[in-house]
C-alpha cells in the first residue's frame, strides 16, 4: 500500500499517550468541545451541533475504551498529533469504528451489567478481588455506549443535499459535509447553500458526481472557501453556490501536545491549561455577472457566475478564566481573537 507524502509526515509525529494520561486529556477535550456546542449554538449556528455530538461521543467512547487497561487492553494505546492538532488520529477513529461494528457481538457474549455489579459487590463483601467483574463491567460500558450513539467520527463523511424551496425555475438546497483535513488532524465541518437550475434532475433523486468530487477533494486542505465556491460554480454546470461556511474545530493545546513558545508561556498561566482553538470562515454571493455568447445561451449552457464576497474569516480562542485575563481579546501571538473564558464552575464569559 502506497503512503500519501502527508500520511508518513504525520505519522512520524505522533505521541502515544499513557493509559494514566488517557482520561484527563480527553476529558479535557470533551469538555472544551460542550463549551464550543454552547458557544456555536448562542452565536446561532446551532446546525454545527450534530456533528460536534458526533465528535464528543467518538471521544467519550475513547475514553471508556482507555480504561480497560493492561493485558486487556483493546487494541494499541492511544495516539494523538501533538503538533497544532491535539486529536486523536485516524487510526484510533478507525478502530473505533470496528470495535463499533462488533459491539453487539461483543455484548452477547458478556453477562447483563447488574449481574457484573452484582459480582462485584459479592466479592468486595467477601474480601474478594473484584479485578475481573471490574473487568467485565468496563468492557460491558465501552460496547455499550459504543452500540448506542449513531456513528463514530469519520475522515470523510457528506450528508445528501436538503431541498428548501424552488422560486423563478431555481431550486434551493443546503448540503452538509464534514472531514478531518489529511495532514492538519483537525476536524472541519462545511455547509453550503446553493440553487440548481430547474431544467435538470432533482439532486434528491440523481446524484451530481462533479459536484461530490470537488467538495471531497476539501478534506486535502488546500483550498479556502473562497477558491472552493469559485471552483464549484466554475465547473459545475447546473449549481449556483451562494453561501459557504466552514467551521474548523482545533488545534487542542495540553501540556502534552507540542506548543509554539507564546503558546507554552500562556498555558503555564493556568493550574488546568488547555485550549481549544477554532475558527471560522464564510463566504456569500453578492450578486451575479453574465458571461459567454448568445449561443451557449441558446444551447443552454452556464452563462452566469457568482460575485463572492471577500472571506469573513474569525479565529477564537476556548480559555480557562485564568488565561482570559492573561490574554484579554488577542491570541498568543497577540493578534485580535475572541476569546471565551469557562469558569470553574462551567459558565463562559467573553
Amino acid at each position: 500500500m502506497t503512503v500519501m507524502p502527508e500520511q508518513a509526515a504525520l505519522e512520524e509525529n505522533l505521541k502515544k499517550l499513557e493509559t494514566s494520561e488517557i482520561t484527563p486529556y480527553l476529558s479535557g477535550l470533551s469538555r472544551k468541545l460542550r463549551h464550543l456546542s454552547e458557544i456555536l449554538s448562542e452565536d446561532g449556528d446551532s446546525f454545527v451541533a450534530p456533528y460536534l455530538s458526533v465528535i464528543r461521543d467518538t471521544i467519550e467512547c475513547l475514553i471508556l475504551k482507555h480504561e480497560i487497561g493492561g493485558d486487556d487492553k483493546i487494541d494499541f494505546s492511544l495516539t494523538i498529533d501533538p503538533t497544532e492538532s491535539g486529536f486523536p488520529t485516524v487510526k484510533d477513529f478507525y478502530l473505533l469504528q470496528k470495535n463499533k461494528e462488533s459491539a453487539e457481538s461483543a455484548l452477547a457474549g458478556l453477562p447483563q451489567r447488574e449481574e457484573i455489579i452484582g459480582s462485584v459487590r459479592s466479592a468486595i463483601l467477601g474480601s474478594r478481588s473484584p479485578a475481573h467483574s471490574q473487568i467485565l463491567l468496563r468492557r460491558h460500558n465501552f460496547y455499550s455506549k459504543l452500540n448506542e450513539i449513531n456513528s463514530v467520527l469519520e475522515e470523510y463523511s457528506i450528508a445528501e443535499p436538503v431541498f428548501a424551496g424552488e422560486e423563478d425555475g431555481r431550486r434551493r438546497y443546503t448540503i452538509e459535509w464534514s472531514c478531518i483535513e489529511r495532514g492538519a488532524n483537525i476536524p472541519v465541518f462545511y455547509r453550503m447553500c446553493f440553487t440548481q437550475d430547474g431544467k435538470h434532475p432533482r439532486l434528491e433523486k440523481v446524484s451530481n458526481d462533479a459536484l461530490k468530487t470537488l467538495i471531497y477533494a476539501t478534506q486535502f486542505g488546500r483550498l479556502d472557501v473562497k477558491q472552493i465556491v469559485e471552483g464549484i460554480d466554475n465547473q459545475v454546470e447546473e449549481i449556483h453556490p451562494k453561501l459557504l461556511e466552514k467551521y474548523r474545530i482545533g488545534p487542542y493545546y495540553n501540556t502534552h501536545t507540542e506548543n509554539s513558545e507564546p503558546m507554552s508561556k500562556v498555558l503555564q498561566s493556568a493550574d488546568e491549561p488547555s485550549i481549544l482553538r477554532f475558527a471560522t470562515e464564510r463566504v456569500m454571493s453578492e450578486g451575479t455577472r453574465q458571461f459567454g455568447s448568445r449561443w451557449d445561451r441558446l444551447f443552454g449552457k452556464k452563462t452566469e457566475r457568482e460575485v463572492f464576497s471577500p472571506i469573513d474569516a474569525e479565529a477564537k480562542l476556548i480559555v480557562p478564566f485564568r488565561i482570559k485575563q492573561v490574554l484579554g481579546d488577542r491570541d498568543e501571538f497577540d493578534r485580535p481573537c475572541k476569546v471565551y473564558a469557562v469558569t470553574k464552575s462551567g459558565g463562559i464569559t467573553y
